[in-house]
């Protein structure tokens, strides 16, 4: 683990399913995501839609805490096991690494 007084850091789980599957699995994403928005050093949670591949999903957790785990968040870790009859899937987890004075404000 890496730590620090507070990191900044995205996890984000990708989805990769049959296009005909789009309605169901963006009403499961917002169903999850309605679920975790609480969870403790959770800023925000959001599901995206790929735009040029149909089929194509990411949910993006951005989360604020005193440490980061390498293997990502156990949420994250549950998601992506409720996931898994979906398709495929990939998970990753960024650490901020700097940002732009004016991204400071």
């Amino acid at each position: 683990m890496l730590y620090s007084k507070t990191m900044k850091w995205l996890e984000e789980i990708r989805l990769r399913t049959q296009p005909r599957r789009e309605k169901e699995v963006m009403e499961v994403l917002l169903e999850i995501a309605d679920s975790v928005h609480d969870k403790k050093g959770l800023k925000s949670v959001a599901a995206y839609l790929h735009l040029a591949q149909p089929g194509g999903f990411s949910m993006i957790h951005d989360r604020d805490t005193t440490s980061v785990p390498m293997q990502g968040s156990d949420t994250g870790m549950l998601i992506l096991e409720g996931l898994k009859p979906f398709g495929l899937l990939d998970r990753t987890v960024m650490v901020e690494g700097g940002k732009t004075p004016k991204s400071r404000q």
